[in-house]
């Protein structure tokens, strides 16, 4: 499997978001507020959303990626910014490895590389203590018509590169396994074709 991207665009420069959807997604995130919080982030490509929250107050922050060249980065950026202490780069697989639990997990642009990705929501979900967050391709409603119809002419050219397929998940079924394990939806929008949601465990009474 090649570093997680599901667009295919690869990872933007380091002084930039590596999509529209990534940028989102962090808004919402810190619009939550990262104080306090320790993150763990699969595919977490050059480190700006880590480096972000830790420069926004998170305690600590783990990063998982399959890149070495993007994880080296990451590592610079961390340093540049005084955060290199606290944020800790790993290089594989998150679905593989043993990993700690973390307040926030952050799975942006990833599910999507895995043919298991419910499975992977689902292991991932055991290791957060009160949010996740996620970015997929949306499979519902007319963004998921075109999707569907989309996606297998982008896996033929993708094959035909020799580049890893897209896995279009049901994102029902994602859902199901989060609200299955505690979480309720605190916050969904839609950039394009991509789904990017915000799921918390609610607080204890």
């Amino acid at each position: 499997m090649n570093a997680p991207c599901c667009d295919g665009g690869g990872y933007a420069t380091s002084t930039d978001w590596p999509s529209d959807v990534s940028e989102l997604l962090f808004e919402q995130l810190e619009q939550l507020g990262f104080a306090g919080v320790s993150m763990l982030e699969i595919g977490c490509g050059y480190g700006r959303m880590l480096v972000g929250a830790l420069l926004g107050g998170a305690t600590q922050a783990t990063g998982v990626e399959l890149d070495p060249d993007a994880l080296e980065e990451a590592r610079k950026r961390a340093d540049g910014a005084g955060v290199g202490e606290r944020c800790e780069l790993l290089e594989g697989d998150g679905a593989e490895l043993e990993l700690p639990p973390h307040d926030l997990v952050v799975v942006d642009r990833v599910v999507c590389c895995y043919p298991a990705g419910e499975r992977l929501v689902e292991h991932l979900a055991a290791l957060t203590g009160t949010t996740f967050a996620m970015s997929v391709p949306e499979s519902r409603g007319l963004r998921g018509v075109w999707n569907r119809l989309t996606y297998p002419l982008g896996n033929l050219l993708d094959r035909l590169r020799g580049k890893d397929p897209v896995y279009l998940h049901d994102v029902r079924r994602i859902e199901a396994r989060l609200l299955a394990t505690g979480f309720r939806l605190h916050r969904g929008e839609w950039v394009g074709k991509w789904y990017v949601g915000i799921y918390q465990r609610p607080a204890a009474p």
